[in-house]
């Protein structure tokens, strides 16, 4: 079998374009797995969305090392699922709505989400 080929002849613009579609992605998966946090099947909680932040976070991050070599770049899909958390998990709650749940499921999506997105940029160290 043959080795992939890896393109590495993008401009500028499209790396930009890339991570800015990883942003956008990032912002949607934050809100979605923030969404899902407190699903349940049949009366259980299935907080399922912890462990998709953990390994979507890792996918755009690594996606992200594929348009860049400059790691704090690379992140910037991270900072944007976080920013989107904060804003739901902070500002929201000032205008009187909740949307992310007062429990310990919260506190662990974001370290999932954290982790996953930090991850491939220690392992490609």
């Amino acid at each position: 079998m043959s080795e992939p080929v890896v393109r590495d002849d993008f401009s500028r613009g499209e790396a930009v374009g890339g991570i800015v579609w990883l942003s956008v992605g990032a912002a949607v998966s934050a809100l979605m797995e923030v969404v899902y946090l407190g699903a349940t099947v049949f009366g259980v909680p299935m907080p399922a969305s912890i462990l998709v932040a953990l390994l979507f976070n890792a996918v755009l991050t690594r996606t992200a090392l594929l348009w860049t070599s400059i790691r704090a770049i690379a992140l910037i899909p991270l900072a944007v699922w976080l920013g989107i958390f904060m804003v739901l998990l902070a500002a929201l709650p000032a205008t009187g709505s909740m949307v992310v749940p007062n429990n310990i499921l919260t506190v662990f999506l974001m370290f999932a989400g954290l982790a996953g997105g930090v991850w491939p940029v220690l392992r490609s160290e």
